[in-house]
């Protein structure tokens, strides 16, 4: 057994204890791990187990964290495919609004900047929250073969994906992802993650 396999039970283990320089030692024996198959000594510590736990699933999901220029054409072709959402969501609505109370279509015959970006926030709204929650994917990220996930390495909630969705009209979030850890505010508020698979 090599010392990175005992370390991981002497991790997790209550009679362990850190010595500057040896490293994690046992307490009763005060020296390092030297069992080949398993420790007699070895008692499980169910709390630093489950943080260890979350630990090496984190270290996971950053190895696995979608990088800046995956992000960029995520960003730039879902910015090609809201463009074509939101034309026909607008053709369909002007029917549905013409058929219903054609008097109300003067409103859009103007160029009221109000109107027009409520629709462009429905149709966003609309078209990134029912990817998202119901497949944790948009149009873009099924071609960069990428999804999101919450911070426990899961598929995100109503919630989570709808506060996601919000997010995106923050100004200048579009440009957050640049940062160093590849993650826009959307996924920081949210709690969320793009990820390889």
């Amino acid at each position: 057994m090599t010392r990175d396999d005992q370390l991981k039970l002497c991790r997790i283990c209550n009679n362990k204890k850190f010595d500057p320089e040896q490293g994690i030692i046992c307490v009763l024996t005060g020296t390092i791990a030297d069992f080949e198959i398993s420790c007699d000594s070895y008692i499980e510590n169910e709390e630093l187990k489950s943080v260890n736990e979350l630990k090496l699933k984190e270290i996971e999901i950053l190895k696995k964290t979608a990088s800046q220029g995956i992000r960029f054409v995520n960003f730039f072709l879902d910015l090609i495919f809201l463009l074509i959402f939101s034309y026909i969501f607008g053709f369909i609505l002007g029917i549905v609004i013409a058929i219903v109370s054609p008097e109300t279509l003067s409103l859009f015959e103007e160029d009221n900047k109000l109107i027009n970006y409520l629709l462009g926030f429905i149709s966003g709204m609309i078209y990134y929250s029912t990817f998202e929650i119901f497949t944790g994917r948009t149009l873009a990220k099924y071609i960069t073969k990428t999804k999101v996930i919450d911070d426990k390495g899961e598929k995100p909630g109503f919630d989570t994906i709808i506060i996601r969705s919000l997010c995106r009209f923050i100004p200048f979030d579009s440009f957050s992802f640049l940062g160093s850890d590849n993650s826009g505010w959307h996924d920081k508020l949210s709690k969320t993650r793009v990820i390889k698979i």
